[in-house]
């Protein structure tokens, strides 16, 4: 491997890890995070260091990085690689950030997806635009120890898969990209096939609706693979999948998500008790704490960035999603708002007025 310089950009646990890990492999690295969010990482700032702890045996003790910054350009200027490590509802604001300051020979690579190269490059148009890399997952289970913390417990790793935009660029870059970063176990067909197989909106779903008293409750410390896993949060995530999976087959992708996500054989179908016993107990998930809040990325992204953009392309494509759909309904509810409004729909991801080809050839080439 050659070393490489990289910007991290985000201050949350995915954000300081893959800082920690690419620095304790030889990378120089630039780790950024929003003016008025830096108070959240004082110590981070004034020592430039990060401490891991955990259960992973390579990732241990305090690693320094090159550069911490609140300067976009600072971050990003000379790098090989921009690692977006954050929410999905700060790709835009990112985007907005970087614009101006990325070029061609850059590749701009999130984690997890949510089909952020489609929003960034909505935002950043043609001329100059670096290639685009959606990941479908972060690659750990991770916690900051403590808000304002410089020290990062890692409960354990997650496979991941990528995708490209525009997706003909993949094939001379992932042999690359699995040498500097991650070793990606697929490449999808396009970012359109990694923003439906993201795990995370159905791996969720189940067990948040279900236990929305509990997360809400104040005396309670909740756990959602401890006490919100259970037989009827499993079922409803494999019936939300069908429906996910049935735009996937029209789109001609074969997705699998939850079976990727667990190390599951092609051609495996889930029962509920088979889910059941992927999350309650599993000693990477179960120490997770949380959420203990309605305003929780599990509902203020996954739905948004994530059930309400599948429902807008089963729209387009003609693929009834009533179960996915109802979901939403009853969180607009409880947010007192409309997230097929303030979410990520086709206009935020620049395809709004695409056929089902057009759309495909978009993705396969980043042109319209």
């Amino acid at each position: 491997m050659t070393p490489k310089k990289i910007a991290v950009l985000g201050g949350g646990n995915g954000a300081h890890t893959m800082a920690a890990e690419f620095a304790l492999r030889g990378h120089t690295v630039n780790l950024y995070e929003m003016p008025q969010f830096k108070n959240n990482m004082k110590k981070v700032f004034e020592t430039k260091t990060i401490y891991m702890q955990g259960n992973i045996r390579e990732l241990q003790g305090p690693v320094e990085l090159n550069m911490v910054t609140d300067d976009i350009a600072a971050a990003v200027e000379g790098c090989r690689y921009i690692c977006l490590v954050c929410p999905a509802f700060a790709h835009a604001d990112y985007a907005k950030l970087l614009k101006g300051h990325v070029h061609a020979d850059q590749i701009i690579v999130t984690f997890p997806g949510a089909f952020s190269a489609l929003v960034l490059k909505n935002v950043l148009g043609d001329e100059d635009c670096p290639v685009f890399a959606d990941a479908n997952n972060l690659p750990y289970d991770a916690r900051l120890v403590a808000k304002g913390s410089d020290t990062v417990n890692i409960f354990g790793r997650n496979p991941i898969n990528i995708a490209f935009l525009p997706a003909e660029k993949g094939p001379e870059l992932i042999d690359e990209m699995r040498e500097d970063l991650f070793p990606f176990e697929k490449i999808y067909t396009d970012v359109l096939e990694c923003g439906l197989a993201i795990v995370n909106p159905d791996w969720h779903a189940g067990p948040v609706l279900f236990n929305i008293s509990n997360i809400e409750t104040a005396h309670v410390n909740f756990y959602l693979y401890e006490m919100g896993w259970t037989p009827s949060a499993c079922r409803l995530n494999i019936a939300l999948d069908k429906e996910r999976k049935a735009l996937g087959n029209v789109l001609g992708y074969n997705l699998r998500p939850m079976e990727d996500f667990a190390g599951r054989p092609e051609g495996y179908e889930w029962t509920w008790e088979d889910l059941y016993k992927e999350g309650h107990g599993s000693i990477g998930l179960t120490p997770i704490c949380g959420p203990n809040s309605l305003q929780s990325r599990y509902l203020t992204e996954d739905i948004p960035y994530g059930l309400v953009p599948w429902c807008a392309i089963a729209e387009v494509v003609g693929v009834p999603m009533p179960l996915t759909n109802g979901f939403i309904d009853i969180i607009n509810v409880v947010h007192e708002r409309d997230w097929r409004k303030d979410g990520c729909g086709l206009d935020e991801l620049g395809i709004e007025g695409l056929s089902k080809d057009q759309l495909l050839e978009y993705v396969r080439t980043g042109k319209k």
